[in-house]
C-alpha cells in the first residue's frame, strides 16, 4: 500500500496544480472515465493528462482544441524487457490538433500507419510508433506527421515543434515553419516499395528550418534547406538541399559526402546491432561493438562521448516508448483465496526516465 501511495504522489506532484488525470479503455468490463478517447479530450480542462489503456481493438480518431497530454503504454512491450505488464498497445486512428492545442504532447501511442496534423504551435510528438510490420519488416507501412499552418488563427506556419524518439515515421513540413526539432527518430518510407524508392521521407518546405540530427533514415528523400544536420545514418536514400550545416553525418552512399566529419560509402552491416536473438525490432538499431558510429558525432570527446544514430544525443531513443512515468512491469496475482489464506498479489513498479 505504501508503494502506491508513493507512486499515485509521484505522478500528482509531476503536474499541474489541479490538473486530472482520466483514464481512456475500450475492453468490455472495464471502469474507467471513458471508452472513446475523444469523449475524455470534451470533458477535460487544459493543462489535464489522458491515460489511454491498453486494448486489441483501436481508438478512433481524435481532435485536440485544448492544451492535453495524452499518453499510451508504449509499443514492442513484448519484445524489451520489464516495459509493461500487459503487452498490448493504444492503438490511434490519428490525431487533428487544432490552433488551442497549443502546448499539448503526444506520447507512448500506437498509430499503426496513420498521421498526426499539426495546425498549433508548441507540440510535443514523443516516443510513438507510426509503422506497421510485416514480417521481418518493422517499417512496412509508416505513418507520417505533418505540419501545417495555424487553422483558425492567423494562418501563419506552425513553429515550435518537437518531433522525438518516435519510430517507423515519415516528416512533412508543409510550410516555411521554423523552430523546428527532429531528433532521435528511425525515419522511414515504406519499405515493400523497395530501397530505391525517390519518395520523401522527410521533407521540409524550402523555407521551412529545422534541426535534424541522431535520427536514422531508412530509405527515401530527405529535402532540407538552410538547416542543421548533424549526426543522423541514411542507411538508402538520397539528400538533397541549399544552405545547410551539414556535419558528422553517415551515408551507406555519397549522402553527405566527407567533409566536417561526414562519412560515405559505410557498409551498413558493420554499423548496426542487427537482428538476433533476444533482439528486440527497435533494438536491432543500436550500434554495433566496433561500429564507425560510435565516438563519431558531433562535439565527441573522452569525457563526453557524442555518437552517431538515435542512442545518442541529448535525447537518446527509449526502447518500447515508454513514458516518463511509473509503469507496472510485472503483476501476478494468486487467484483462489480465503479467510485463512489471502489471495497474494506481486507487484513490480519501476520508474522511467
Amino acid at each position: 500500500m505504501k508503494l502506491l501511495l508513493s507512486i499515485a504522489a509521484v505522478i500528482l506532484f509531476a503536474n499541474p496544480l489541479f490538473a486530472k488525470i482520466w483514464r481512456v479503455n475500450n475492453n468490455s468490463g472495464i471502469n474507467a472515465n471513458f471508452t472513446t478517447i475523444q469523449a475524455a479530450i470534451d470533458s477535460a480542462k487544459a493543462g489535464d493528462t489522458i491515460h489511454v489503456e491498453p486494448s486489441a481493438t483501436a481508438y478512433a480518431g481524435i481532435s485536440l482544441t485544448k492544451r492535453l497530454t495524452i499518453i499510451g503504454p508504449g509499443f514492442y512491450l513484448g519484445e524489451n524487457p520489464n516495459t509493461q505488464a500487459n503487452k498490448q498497445t493504444s492503438m490511434v486512428n490519428g490525431v487533428t490538433m487544432y490552433i488551442g492545442s497549443a502546448g499539448s504532447v503526444i506520447m507512448g501511442l500506437d498509430f499503426q500507419g496513420n498521421t498526426i496534423n499539426i495546425y498549433a504551435n508548441d507540440i510535443v510528438i514523443k516516443r510513438n510508433r507510426f509503422s506497421t510490420t510485416n514480417g521481418a519488416n518493422t517499417d512496412y507501412t509508416t505513418g507520417v506527421v505533418s505540419l501545417q499552418y495555424n487553422y483558425q488563427g492567423d494562418n501563419s506556419p506552425v513553429r515550435n515543434i518537437i518531433i522525438t524518439q518516435n519510430y517507423g515515421l515519415r516528416v512533412d513540413v508543409n510550410y516555411a515553419s521554423t523552430g523546428v526539432l527532429i531528433s532521435n527518430n528511425f525515419i522511414s518510407y515504406y519499405s515493400y516499395v523497395g530501397d530505391n524508392t525517390t519518395a520523401g521521407s522527410l521533407t521540409l518546405q524550402a523555407n521551412a528550418i529545422a534541426i535534424i540530427q541522431n535520427n536514422i533514415i531508412r530509405r527515401g528523400k530527405l529535402i532540407a534547406n538552410n538547416s542543421s544536420i548533424i549526426n543522423n545514418i541514411m542507411l538508402a536514400g538520397t539528400f538533397e538541399g541549399t544552405g545547410n550545416l551539414v556535419s558528422n553525418n553517415m551515408g551507406n552512399s555519397t549522402q553527405f559526402g566527407t567533409a566536417n566529419g561526414n562519412q560515405s560509402g559505410v557498409t551498413m552491416s558493420t554499423v548496426f546491432l542487427g537482428t538476433g536473438a533476444d533482439i528486440s525490432s527497435d533494438g536491432q538499431w543500436k550500434l554495433a561493438a566496433n561500429s564507425p558510429a560510435i565516438g563519431a558525432g558531433y562535439g565527441n570527446t573522452a569525457q563526453s562521448p557524442v555518437d552517431m544514430g538515435i542512442y545518442s544525443g541529448q535525447t537518446p531513443y527509449v526502447p518500447s516508448g515508454i513514458a516518463a512515468i511509473p509503469a507496472i512491469y510485472f503483476f501476478e496475482n494468486k487467484p483462489i483465496g480465503s479467510n485463512t489464506d489471502p489471495i497474494s498479489v506481486t507487484i513490480k513498479v519501476k520508474s522511467n526516465n
